[in-house]
């Protein structure tokens, strides 16, 4: 029977997660000759080298550390159940979400306040980053369940539908477009594009316009969804976002109108996803309920009178 602990799996799945022993000791709160004693006496007990250690790189996993880390994480999810289960109904222990950088402020705060209330022992730790980097944290098991746009067409992941809904035109106040019911996207063709450059948003927006024929001008890009939101106050130009703050303020104060897009883009859906064959622990899901009961909540205001699954609905 292989000798190794949990503390050292892990130990070594915060390493896999990090790229750095030295990272991993410091979010861990070990020192580094104990994350590196932990991890020697691991490759011990299972005979083989999980990493490749590289001066000034960090650490690889080898191909059999690939697999030992899939397999860890199902271990150790398995052992936060165990002991979840032993007091049924208390919840303890720690549980990674991670979801798409625009939903970060919508999302985190309704589970901090939905884990306060109902299992006040959980910690959350929560990640708001773009796409590729969500799904690198979800393959290496740093967090548990990912929150983002249609991730239910990828079929290596097991989804939960939250809610659909679809992008819209930011302007300011100002702008000679804000008082109409509905923005024609012919019309925004030659006014400047302040582009959310954050996986998968630049997809969308090029291939809604794309579909149409139509070429925009793209005069800025930024990752920083609130400097956009500045910016088009300002005057500087369009955005066109999928999510919608309930405040119509930019940080600074100045108004911003939110309109329908015509033709409507298509529905995209809100989903809570994780690998298909992970086992979720007790704390994640709890989380995905909470999620799925706060659906509603998190959702953006409806501007185009949205019928949830129908996609080839048009605006009037």
């Amino acid at each position: 029977m292989a000798r190794f602990t949990l503390r050292q799996l892990a130990y070594f799945k915060a390493i896999a997660a990090t790229g750095s022993i030295s990272a991993a000791a410091a979010q861990e709160a070990v020192s580094r000759s104990a994350l590196t004693s932990a991890l020697d006496s691991l490759e011990r007990s299972l005979r083989t080298q999980l990493f490749v250690r590289q001066k000034a790189h960090g650490v690889i996993l080898t191909p059999t550390g690939e697999r030992v880390l899939e397999m860890a994480t199902v271990l150790l999810h398995d052992a936060d159940q165990l002991e979840a289960s032993i007091e049924e109904g208390h919840l303890t222990g720690t549980v990674a979400i991670g979801c798409f950088s625009s939903l970060g402020p919508f999302v985190v705060p309704a589970l901090f306040d939905a884990f306060a209330e109902r299992h006040p022992d959980v910690k959350i730790r929560a990640y708001a980053e773009p796409e590729d980097k969500l799904m690198q944290l979800l393959s290496t098991g740093e967090i548990e369940i990912a929150i983002g746009y249609n991730m239910h067409l990828d079929r290596s992941l097991t989804s939960v539908p939250l809610y659909e809904t679809r992008m819209h035109v930011i302007l300011s106040s100002g702008h000679q477009l804000a008082e109409r019911p509905v923005v024609v996207a012919q019309d925004l063709a030659d006014e400047p594009l302040i582009l959310l450059d954050t996986p998968p948003s630049p997809d969308y927006v090029t291939a809604y316009f794309r579909d149409l024929g139509i070429v925009p001008y793209i005069k800025h890009r930024f990752s920083s969804y609130e400097v956009i939101r500045s910016l088009v106050a300002r005057g500087h130009g369009y955005s066109l976002y999928i999510q919608q703050p309930t405040s119509s303020l930019s940080y600074e104060g100045l108004k911003l109108v939110a309109k329908p897009l015509a033709p409507a883009p298509r529905s995209e859906q809100v989903s809570a996803s994780w690998p298909v064959g992970r086992h979720l622990s007790s704390n994640a899901r709890a989380a995905l309920e909470m999620l799925t009961a706060h659906a509603e909540r998190i959702r953006p205001r409806d501007l185009y009178g949205i019928v949830q699954g129908a996609d080839d609905a048009e605006y009037p």
